[in-house]
């Protein structure tokens, strides 16, 4: 018996000497890791893409605007190290896959929406359309919503159609939506920053929560949430959709998540008569998006339909 006491003292001197020489992190260091950082030049490209960006260069193009995301080893969700990159007529993805990476190049014209998502800490940016090589598929990246700023000349670029950012700051003086202040005056906030400067709203629609009923116990009734919160606002230039995360426990929304799609990249709008009422976007490649919405709420979804084909028409 004192043998195998003995022995596990001495196990937990190793343990507790290993501890000890291990690095620690402090909580701003920890927070530091899940940054995007931009990327300025090709030396300070990580060398596995480096022979992405040797040919670029080559001819002495300046170097392109470039944003690497972490891997987010561990950090709220799992996922990869990417770079995004800014090549003119068309947006750039590079996934790292060990010591080599995937490329997915998506033409402007190819792009079919972008979505922001910003919840607490954890943000992402994606962007879904055809590539280069013809292939339907759509890339995310994930980061610290300290550094979204970086993102913004990629989502700007792609909601212009490519003509100069720089002169499409937010419509953060917009009156438009007032009358919604009285429903939540988050989404009414959200809505506004939303608009690019001199972006007209032509029609716009706030669903609140969709819940069902499930059962009523002790004289308590529970709910589940069939569709969270959310915002469609058709303006001269694009459909936006702006909808709370969906949440499994308590009453606390943060944040929120934007779709942005060009009007020349809806194939078509539908309605269902089901209740809820279903509003189908359906896009190129066979691509689409759903909204649910109260029966209430269909003489409003009609319109929508109706100024939405005054637009495309």
């Amino acid at each position: 018996m004192t043998h195998i006491l003995a022995k596990i003292r001495g196990g937990l001197r190793n343990v507790r000497g290993t501890i000890t020489r291990l690095p620690l992190l402090s909580a701003y260091e920890q927070t530091r890791t899940s940054w995007a950082r931009s990327i300025d030049s090709c030396d300070a490209v990580p060398a596995v893409y480096k022979d992405f960006f040797e040919p670029l260069l080559a001819g002495g193009q300046p170097f392109p605007y470039a944003v690497l995301t972490p891997s987010y080893e561990g950090f709220i969700h799992r996922t990869s190290e990417k770079l995004i990159c800014d090549l003119g007529r068309e947006i750039c993805v590079l996934e790292r896959k060990g010591n080599t990476f995937d490329a997915r190049c998506y033409p402007l014209e190819g792009i079919s929406y972008a979505e922001v998502r910003a919840v607490l800490l954890d943000s992402h940016f994606k962007i879904c359309g055809v590539t280069s090589q013809g292939v339907s598929t759509s890339s995310t990246l994930r980061f610290n919503t300290v550094t979204d700023h970086l993102f913004t000349p990629f989502l700007a670029k792609i909601r212009l159609g490519g003509t100069d950012s720089k002169g499409a700051p937010t419509g953060l003086k917009s009156r438009e939506f007032s009358d919604w202040i009285s429903l939540s005056y988050k989404f009414m906030n959200l809505a506004r920053h939303s608009l690019l400067e001199g972006e007209r709203v032509i029609h716009a629609i706030l669903q609140p929560e969709i819940r069902a009923h499930v059962l009523t116990l002790l004289g308590k009734t529970y709910y589940r949430v069939i569709s969270p919160t959310h915002a469609t606002i058709l303006t001269d230039r694009e459909l936006i959709i702006i909808r709370e995360e969906a949440w499994h426990g308590g009453d606390e929304r943060y944040g929120g998540i934007w779709d942005y799609i060009p009007l020349n990249k809806i194939v078509a709008l539908s309605l269902s008569e089901n209740d809820p009422l279903k509003l189908s976007i359906q896009l190129p490649a066979g691509e689409h998006l759903e909204s649910l919405f109260q029966v209430s709420a269909k003489q409003e979804i009609e319109q929508l339909l109706e100024r939405f084909a005054a637009c495309a028409g």
